[in-house]
């Protein structure tokens, strides 16, 4: 308890957890350890032919994706014999505090995939390799991919990750739920003025059709984001020493988020699994939320009559937040040139197939595996994919989702459980993120000099 005799807020505990987090994944600069900036890697063919070896990856991909990952592996095995790429998958989380560890220890993984707003954080701890050299011999441009994501893999001018995929934030639907208030189930709303009637004739039948998982943070942070960009706002400054997210648009954004709770579209007090729960069993009509997980989740349910499209333009110009998950090297304390041929050649081989891991859920990063006929058989993939113009990422800053999922989120989590104004939280969270911003650009400017 606090010395006043109150009990700590639940707000307090989400940000204990995630300091506790990003404590385990401070600078190495920071631990006893080698210094692992004269490990650079040899010259190496990216086409491997010599004796059998095996590859170590790890990865977060622990769910449906995990075993679609698996498929491909052996596919890749059964082509190429002589490489057996096994795979270590483990939560996310112990993911990226193990990792680094690992490094430090001479035990690294030959290759990772990582959630690209982690990128920018592991290349300034020197615990993954630039990539810009074999990225142009693998032949792997910007023109091959989707702008935005492309370039979410440059840090301080330099390639630090190779894109598989990207995951924007999209609008699921239920048809039957609204077929049921008397809406059309193959026309859901796209703007402003027809969500916000549909949700009103949903609300008239007695459905809260948006439901905003205020207990989860990062599940409505992300929602956040989304519509700030959408009304002309932004998170962060250029140099990422300022936060942006306290202007009006984030206000607005913010408090429509808040009016859909106090209007009764949204039932108080939700979170991710019960607004999961509830779309499942016909009680909810609209999602927002990734496709990776959600496609699979909802296509595994027999009956379910859903369908998915880009999020709806709420503000003045459409945008969704989307993450990518990308491919790194991890540093080695001595790099072996067959390992490092051999992974080239997987990297360029799941890059050139990357449409088959689109059955995983998520958008391919490549233009040439989304104009394929294959990908245009998966008509909730390829809906998605509509919106890949309009996608935006974090920005490139070390420790950024710390700050988002500390400071940022927590706080928008008060406000949508009715316990904080919008202007006075955010301005708050503002004050609050630019100390750690501060901190940050310090911190990881040590271990880059």
């Amino acid at each position: 308890m606090h010395a006043n005799g109150k009990p700590p807020s639940r707000r307090t505990f989400l940000r204990l957890g995630a300091a506790l987090a990003a404590g385990a994944a401070a600078p190495l600069s920071a631990c006893a350890g080698p210094d692992l900036s004269a490990a650079d890697p040899p010259s190496a063919s990216d086409s491997y032919d010599g004796p059998p070896l095996t590859l170590r990856f790890w990865n977060g991909l622990t769910g449906a994706d995990g075993a679609m990952m698996r498929e491909l592996l052996r596919e890749f095995s059964e082509q190429r014999p002589n490489i057996t790429v096994q795979m270590f998958a483990m939560p996310w989380d112990a993911f990226y505090r193990k990792f680094p560890a690992a490094v430090a220890s001479g035990l690294a993984p030959d290759i990772g995939l990582m959630q690209n707003f982690h990128v920018a954080t592991n290349a300034a701890r020197g615990v993954i390799i630039p990539l810009d050299e074999v990225a142009d011999r693998l032949g792997l441009t910007e023109a091959g991919f989707a702008e935005t994501v492309w370039r979410s893999g440059i840090f301080n001018g330099r390639r630090f990750s190779i894109p598989l995929d990207v995951w924007p934030d999209s609008l699921f639907y239920n048809r039957r739920v609204l077929a049921h208030a008397g809406l059309d189930p193959d026309d859901p709303p796209r703007d402003r003025v027809s969500y916000e009637e549909a949700l009103e004739a949903l609300a008239e039948n007695g459905v809260a059709g948006h439901w905003l998982p205020a207990v989860d943070p990062q599940g409505v942070g992300r929602g956040f984001d989304s519509l700030q960009w959408q009304m002309g706002g932004d998170l962060y400054d250029a140099d990422g020493g300022r936060a942006l997210f306290n202007g009006p648009e984030a206000v607005e954004a913010l408090t429509w988020q808040r009016e859909r709770i106090v209007t009764g579209q949204s039932p108080r007090n939700v979170n991710g699994g019960d607004a999961n729960v509830a779309f499942k069993n016909d009680l909810n009509a609209f999602m927002w939320g990734g496709p990776g997980a959600l496609i699979n989740d909802f296509s595994a349910v027999e009956d379910l009559d859903w369908g998915v499209v880009p999020l709806p333009t709420i503000g003045a110009a459409p945008a969704s937040f989307a993450g990518s998950h990308q491919f790194v090297i991890m540093r080695q304390h001595e790099f072996d040139a067959a390992r490092l041929s051999a992974t080239y050649t997987f990297l360029s081989w799941i890059s050139a197939n990357s449409v088959k891991w689109a059955d995983a859920g998520p958008v391919p990063a490549r233009q040439d595996a989304v104009d394929s006929p294959e990908f245009s058989e998966l008509p909730a993939q390829s809906s998605v994919a509509q919106a890949l113009s309009d996608v935006r990422f974090y920005p490139l800053i070390p420790g950024i989702f710390e700050v988002q999922s500390t400071i940022l989120y927590p706080a928008i989590s008060d406000v949508l459980l009715l316990n904080a104004d919008p202007q006075q939280a955010l301005d708050d969270a503002a004050r609050q993120a630019e100390s750690l911003l501060a901190e940050n650009k310090q911190k990881y400017a040590e271990v880059m000099t």
